[in-house]
């Protein structure tokens, strides 16, 4: 048997969740649909809603209610099991350090100490065989040190960045 936990949440802005087993169908009837907008029956009261947006991959809908937006969030069962077991941090980011990938020349630094980076923001380029390659951040975090400087030649494997 599962849990509540364990059941299909619905959140909507914020405001509160309701297990979907909570709102029964009879409850909210749809009494006529042109493209995405919709007249809804709910507790004996007509309601005039426009679906803006569904993200399927995220389960989230933004929709409009008589002239309101409600971002609307869905988790299931295997969404809230996901999250128990820690997926969802493990493919977060952990590299502490970037090292060169090839020895070349520092042509360029974009970042500098103490700077918060986002995820697929440029560090820096190297020149390497005739070609610029810009290495990006692996994802969010702040830079503790730069190990090289603009024009420096780098070997294969040295430290470029470290991550706090």
């Amino acid at each position: 048997m599962l849990t509540n936990r364990y059941k299909t949440n619905i959140e909507v802005n914020n405001i509160g969740t309701w297990l979907a087993s909570d709102l029964e169908a009879s409850e909210i009837r749809v009494l006529e649909e042109i493209g995405q907008h919709k007249k809804v029956m709910y507790n004996n009261k007509s309601y005039q809603v426009y679906v803006k947006s569904v993200d399927i991959q995220t389960k989230t809908a933004l929709i409009n209610v008589d002239g309101f937006d409600f971002k609307v969030n869905m988790k299931e069962p295997l969404d809230h099991l996901i999250n128990d077991l820690g997926f969802l941090k493990a493919s977060k980011h952990s590299v502490k350090e970037i090292k060169s990938p090839m020895p070349g020349l520092v042509v360029n630094i974009f970042v500098e100490e103490g700077q918060s980076v986002a995820e697929g923001e440029k560090l820096l380029s190297l020149e390497a065989m005739k070609m610029e390659n810009i290495l990006k951040s692996p994802g969010e975090g702040i830079i503790k040190s730069v190990k090289v400087s603009k024009g420096n030649s780098v070997d294969k494997n040295q430290i470029l960045v470290v991550f706090e």
